[in-house]
């Protein structure tokens, strides 16, 4: 009977494999194609799980024994710009039947620069969801022309030897021709040793540009002549920011750019500095490779670093100042750490603690109604943090500081310690905040134990 029973369960069907199946038909173009079909990941990205090549005369793909999941069947032609994609939902051991109809277009334009044909380069389309993209040649007067499937809105760049930079924006390429007009601001200079007015190669300069609501960020790093060029930029707002490991930070340059004065050449004379070597340890006595390290005085950031496979970086400080330490761990949690006025050049060590605590803070009104949006700026275990630092937060460990719709704010897998944090809605005032030092008293203040954490802070009505 035992033997039966065993023989029975070898042959029965694994109830835990896949069982799923996509069939896609094919109308509307009758040449060679290859049928991709990609899987959705957490992250959002589209990862290729099978690939199937159509010969003319075959207009079907059929894909077997998938996992539940949200798909995307992508069809390719010839040309790099004939794509065309599709997305669909699979249950457990279902069978979706779909048909992808394509209506070939061409798409012409001309891409000018200042208003004058760029001379040569690549147009490279970008398909905003479905993440494909496609590069299309421009030719010596600036003009190109190509065969498209899919249509509507997407974001595309230009490559060429005239932009030290791609050029990006958005394009709908239902329309046509198209006419790309790049602008002709320019923003260039050098970078050179505060001490010995050499030039510096290799530094890694930021640029932030403001245009109406849109915010847009580039970076380059300057050449062998120690020289930066931004080349296509908007007229607007704009503001340069210097880096490197070996140099203090200088203070950002903010200026206006515009048509009557599109050209700004900003020079920079950076300030070694005292080098202070650094060790990162987690909780476990393990060296944190990739680890994001900031140098403060006071409430300015001064300079940044990553540390290395052993943990280690380095970072410069201005001569004969205390500095703080602020520490970013690429799997969660975050440290601080002091740097004294002589630190004798000993190696400082940065405890990460365990990242095993949250913080739910309510934000109601005293009547009980739910408080209008705003951002916390915040102080852990006595400094502050800059709002650029807390943004990398964001960005890396997905902490947001600003209330949600139930007029809330969730800090998931943060480290224990003291916590301070003050509300604003505008740069101006955290800025303000910052540049006050302890002449704000934080209105919410909290010291965060292991495990979770809730606070309710209530604040007059206006």
């Amino acid at each position: 009977m035992n033997v039966l029973l065993l023989l029975l369960a070898l042959l029965a069907p694994d109830a835990a494999s896949p069982g799923g199946a996509i069939e896609a038909t094919i109308h509307g173009e009758r040449t060679p194609a290859a049928v991709e079909l990609l899987l959705r990941q957490e992250d959002e990205s589209w990862e290729e799980v099978a690939h199937q090549d159509l010969q003319a005369g075959s207009r079907h793909a059929r894909f077997d024994e998938l996992a539940a999941g949200v798909y995307q069947i992508r069809v390719r032609g010839r040309e790099d710009s004939e794509q065309f994609a599709m997305k669909l939902g699979l249950g457990r051991n279902d069978e979706r039947r779909t048909t992808i109809t394509i209506k070939p277009r061409t798409i012409t334009g001309r891409i000018t620069l200042g208003g004058t044909g760029l001379s040569s380069g690549t147009l490279i389309l970008r398909h905003k969801e479905f993440r494909w993209e496609a590069g299309i040649p421009v030719s010596e007067n600036g003009t190109f022309s190509a065969r498209v499937w899919q249509y509507g809105t997407f974001s595309y760049s230009v490559r060429t030897p005239h932009l030290p930079i791609p050029y990006a924006a958005n394009i709908d390429v239902d329309e046509s021709p198209l006419a790309i007009d790049i602008p002709d601001g320019r923003i260039t200079g050098i970078v050179r040793d505060g001490k010995t007015g050499t030039i510096i190669a290799g530094v890694t300069v930021a640029l932030q540009t403001n245009t109406g609501s849109s915010e847009r960020h580039v970076r380059t790093t300057t050449d062998a002549q120690g020289r930066f060029d931004f080349v296509g930029m908007k007229y607007g707002r704009h503001k340069l920011r210097v880096t490197s490991p070996a140099y203090v930070e200088p203070v950002p340059v903010a200026f206006d750019l515009a048509q009557s004065a599109p050209l700004r050449e900003v020079g920079f004379r950076l300030d070694s500095g005292r080098a202070i070597p650094l060790l990162v340890i987690d909780a476990n006595e393990d060296p944190v490779k990739d680890a994001t390290v900031y140098a403060l005085t006071g409430a300015r950031l001064c300079a940044r670093s990553t540390t290395d496979e052993d943990g280690r970086a380095a970072v410069a400080i201005p001569e004969r100042e205390e500095a703080t330490l602020f520490v970013i761990a690429p799997e969660g949690g975050f440290a601080v750490a002091s740097v004294p006025r002589e630190a004798g050049g000993l190696r400082v060590r940065v405890d990460l603690p365990r990242a095993a605590s949250s913080l739910l803070i309510r934000a109601r009104t005293t009547g009980g109604a739910e408080m209008p949006p705003f951002s916390l700026l915040m102080r852990f275990n006595g400094a502050v943090i800059p709002v650029e630092i807390l943004e990398e937060l964001t960005a890396m460990q997905g902490l947001r500081f600003s209330t949600n719709a139930e007029s809330e704010v969730k800090l998931e897998r943060i480290p224990g310690g003291s916590y301070e944090f003050w509300p604003y809605r505008t740069e101006e005032e955290a800025e303000a905040i910052v540049a006050s030092g302890d002449g704000f008293v934080a209105p919410i203040r909290v010291n965060v134990r292991e495990g979770k954490n809730t606070i309710a802070v209530k604040f007059a009505a206006r």
